[in-house]
């Protein structure tokens, strides 16, 4: 992890300042864009499920609260019927015949217990019970004998207070009764039999669409429980509560009068497939985001990095050579202050290097001037002609071409101290110079010239082809291998501008080689000598160039105005 880690690191310092600049703002962009989406998230994931939670409590709130409000008119119709003092007199009193039980029965206690099932639908029946009740009157008074059969009887507890049970099977019902006491002695129970779907309608109606419920008594015995659920959210046992409590939002509320427990529930699964549609619903505006962030990154890191990559190129440019600041800016800001700086300090640089070549070149000519004076030209030339009268008449014709060929290169080279010259006799002093070379070589290379006309008498530096020519001899051909080793002597015009190029198939060399050569690296004078002259003399007019190939030879040509006046030094 730790390798993986620095080589990421690695990278991210190797990338360039504007990518560096693009990644460094989408990070600072995506982070808060992330944790804010993610917030929003956690905060409306909690909202939904606080919400649910809600809901379910809410809604078994009104269901609950409804029941209650029905037990309670059930219980308030339970006490009017036990302090009915009409209604006890039938299981207190003794009555003398049971024609007068008949009119008790008929008058008062159908009235009393019948007439609550007219009003209340949900009431089935209300029926008596007492010891002196001996033969049963319809379903509404029956013998205590009677009571003690039925299964809530067993379930009653001891008191006076309403208490409640249900019977299930195939006739559900809800029992609400009631035992009447003489001192310690059960005189009769009240039993009120109740529609069970009838009574837990307001709780039943709530379990639809996903959603389900329990009611258990005080016991723990379950009073109801179903769901209406899809078959992958349903629970196993809906009767179970464990199973029911882990993976379900659940609320549960205990009913006062009747002691019961309900619960109503609903699975999680529903509402996190709400909330993963949510999230879903938020990854594009994420994605969006992004790719917005990244366009602004990258738009800003252009705009921002764009002067500071100029300057790097210019810097680049300099370095190979271009002393030329092409770079500007009017800006106030570091990059600003930093390209002005640039500046200043490459006008500086450019001045004194002006300064040095000039001071250079003129410690050269005047040192080419002391050489000059030391010569006589005359008594040279008058030398060199009685040499060549001696060859003449010695019948040595080779002595007598080198001797003027070598007469007519010092002429033109030492031209009265002169620094500039016409090109014909720059070509003059080439030729001498080549016919001179051939000799030394036994002819072992051919020269090959290609010469425009009308190029005669146009002014240029004294003594540029020589050194370029001796530079393609010496290291080009002499050193090749080459069975038909050429010199191209080339001198053309374009526009306003005069050519010269010397070309070989010789040796050749690398391109860093050639490059070096044009400058203070190079362990050679003459041809560097050529291009700082070609640049003091004529700045950005002039120019100098080699080109090289390993094993194939080399191009070194000249570039200069025709009729733009040189700078005489």
């Amino acid at each position: 992890m730790k390798k993986q880690i620095r080589k990421l690191l690695h990278r991210f310092e190797n990338l360039k300042f504007r990518k560096k600049l693009s990644v460094l703002m989408l990070i600072a962009g995506l982070v808060p864009v992330v944790f804010l989406a993610f917030s929003m998230q956690y905060g409306m994931t909690n909202q939904l499920r606080e919400k649910e939670q809600y809901n379910l409590e809410k809604i078994l709130e009104q269901s609950v609260n409804s029941i209650e409000n029905q037990s309670q008119i059930y219980e308030n119709l339970v006490d009017y019927l036990s302090y009915s003092q009409s209604l006890r007199n039938i299981f207190d009193t003794e009555m003398e015949s049971d024609y007068e039980k008949y009119l008790k029965y008929v008058k008062v206690a159908d009235p009393l217990l019948q007439m609550p099932t007219i009003y209340h639908k949900e009431i089935r029946s209300i029926t008596l019970y007492s010891d002196n009740i001996e033969v049963p009157h319809g379903d509404t008074l029956l013998p205590m004998s009677e009571a003690e059969n039925q299964q809530w009887y067993s379930r009653l507890n001891e008191g006076t207070l309403m208490q409640w049970s249900i019977t299930r099977g195939g006739n559900k019902s809800i029992i609400a009764s009631r035992k009447f006491y003489d001192n310690d002695t059960i005189k009769a129970v009240l039993e009120m039999r109740l529609d069970y779907e009838k009574v837990l309608s307001p709780f039943m109606s709530q379990i639809t669409d996903n959603t389900g419920g329990m009611i258990m008594d005080d016991n723990g015995n379950v009073v109801y429980a179903d769901c209406s659920m899809d078959k992958k959210y349903r629970p196993k046992n809906i009767e179970n509560l464990k199973d029911i409590s882990d993976k379900y939002y659940i609320s549960q509320r205990t009913m006062k009068d009747t002691g019961w427990n309900f619960y109503i529930y609903r699975p999680k699964a529903v509402s996190e497939n709400a909330i993963h549609k949510l999230l879903l619903k938020n990854i594009p505006l994420i994605l969006i985001s992004v790719l917005l962030l990244s366009l602004l990154g990258y738009v800003f890191s252009i705009r921002m990095v764009s002067q500071l990559e100029l300057l790097t190129e210019n810097m680049n440019q300099i370095n190979m050579g271009l002393r030329k600041v092409t770079v500007q800016s009017k800006s106030k800001d570091e990059v600003g202050v930093l390209i002005r700086s640039f500046q200043r300090m490459m006008d500086q640089m450019n001045h004194l290097i002006s300064e040095v070549y000039e001071s250079k070149i003129q410690l050269q000519n005047s040192e080419m001037r002391a050489l000059q004076a030391q010569i006589n030209p005359h008594f040279l030339y008058n030398s060199l002609s009685i040499i060549n009268w001696k060859a003449i008449e010695a019948g040595e014709d080779e002595i007598s071409y080198v001797t003027l060929a070598l007469s007519t290169y010092y002429r033109t080279s030492l031209n009265r101290g002169e620094t500039m010259t016409t090109v014909a006799k720059e070509i003059d002093n080439i030729r001498a110079y080549l016919k001179i070379q051939l000799v030394m070589h036994d002819n072992e290379f051919r020269v090959v010239e290609q010469i425009s006309d009308g190029l005669n008498d146009y002014m240029i530096p004294k003594l540029i082809l020589q050194p370029l020519a001796e530079n393609a001899i010496d290291h080009g051909i002499d050193v090749s291998d080459n069975e038909d080793p050429t010199l191209w002597l080339t001198i053309r015009e374009e526009n306003e501008h005069i050519f010269f190029e010397i070309r070989d198939n010789g040796a050749g060399m690398t391109r860093e080689k050639a490059d070096q050569i044009l400058t203070y690296q190079s362990s050679g004078y003459g041809v560097r000598n050529v291009c700082d002259r070609i640049h003091v003399l004529y700045g950005e007019k002039g120019e100098m160039k080699i080109e090289s190939t390993p094993g194939k030879g080399t191009r070194v040509f000249i570039r200069i105005p025709k009729k733009t006046e040189a700078k005489v030094l």
